[in-house]
């Protein structure tokens, strides 16, 4: 008998919203980052969430590791809430959760050598003394491919991709279980992707981490992820393994975003589908169907109710009234 998965992190209705002001600090209206977003994280797998520009996964990513406060839902890390608890209880939770940002070199103080930069993190959470931190880190700085000597160096002396190695060292110095990777190779080459994802997935493999993945990069995506969410204008469109994803995706969406991604074969052509309209703005997004302004096959109940993520095969999920039927 199949044993249950065990779950990492689950999340629930979540919702950010960013008030708007106006004269007098009055709030006139909100945008609409995260819109009812539910998933689910189990032990050892990376969940792929991908999405064009804007479309609310940085700050899901942000949102679930209780870097910002959601507006409501429930995020719950290995069952325990977390949107209630403070300062220090989030710390510890930190501790186990925790973030690669997209910009290696933002991310970083400028001010703090790289030995410094790691061995903080570990200080503010009292594990050690400076001597066993100083060793953690020079041996965490050989795994991810760092020089000894990068010890002492600033960010400004390092390259794109050791600077991201950084931030990847700093992410896992403190030994955590869950990481967001928050689009942490689209800043770099496209040789330098490659090393950075397979040190991520070595590393994945040898202390049985969980991603949450999030890139606006189809071909990464399906690389790198078991299961993938498909983001639009704050919502959550459609879900599934991300080989039935790539093989059957089911959202007009998700067709939109499958048909650009470019064939390796000079031979084979492939149908290219393009949105009409402008992406409409998260703070008034279209009512109904967040995408119903933008899909071919929109009808007048789309404009008028939103469709519910529902299962539609086992494991494969999509928020369309018409998916399953032969348009969509």
């Amino acid at each position: 008998m199949e044993q249950p998965r065990e779950i990492v992190l689950t999340a629930e209705h979540v919702k950010k919203y960013f008030p708007i002001t106006g004269l007098l600090g009055r709030v006139e209206n909100y945008v609409k980052a995260v819109d009812d977003v539910s998933l689910t994280l189990y032990k050892g797998e990376t969940y792929g969430l991908v999405g064009e520009t804007g479309c609310g996964k940085s700050t899901l990513g942000q949102t679930l590791t209780a870097l910002i406060k959601p507006s409501a839902g429930s995020i719950r890390y290995k069952g325990q809430e977390l949107t209630g608890l403070n300062g220090r209880q989030l710390r510890a939770v930190r501790k186990d959760i925790q973030m690669i940002f997209q910009d290696p070199y933002t991310s970083l103080n400028p001010r703090k050598r790289v030995g410094d930069a790691l061995t903080e993190a570990m200080a503010i959470h009292g594990l050690g003394d400076r001597s066993s931190r100083v060793d953690a880190a020079v041996e965490l700085m050989e795994k991810v491919g760092l020089p000894l000597e990068y010890f002492y160096r600033y960010p400004h002396e390092l390259s794109g991709g050791q600077r991201q190695r950084v931030g990847i060292a700093r992410a896992l110095i403190l030994d955590p279980e869950l990481i967001v990777c928050d689009e942490p190779v689209s800043a770099l080459d496209v040789s330098v992707q490659s090393q950075i994802i397979n040190l991520l997935l070595d590393l994945q493999k040898e202390r049985g981490l969980s991603y949450l993945f999030i890139s606006h990069d189809m071909s990464v995506i399906r690389y790198t992820s078991d299961r993938t969410g498909v983001m639009y204008l704050g919502r959550l469109v459609e879900e599934a393994e991300t080989e039935r994803l790539f093989e059957k995706p089911m959202h007009p969406y998700t067709q939109v975003l499958l048909s650009a991604v470019p064939v390796p074969d000079p031979e084979r052509k492939k149908e290219r589908r393009l949105l009409e309209g402008d992406l409409p703005s998260p703070i008034d997004p279209p009512s109904g169907c967040v995408f119903h302004t933008r899909c071919p096959y929109a009808q007048a109940r789309c404009a008028q109710e939103a469709p519910p993520l529902r299962a539609l095969e086992p494991g494969h999920k999509a928020a369309c009234h018409l998916c399953g039927r032969e348009n969509a």
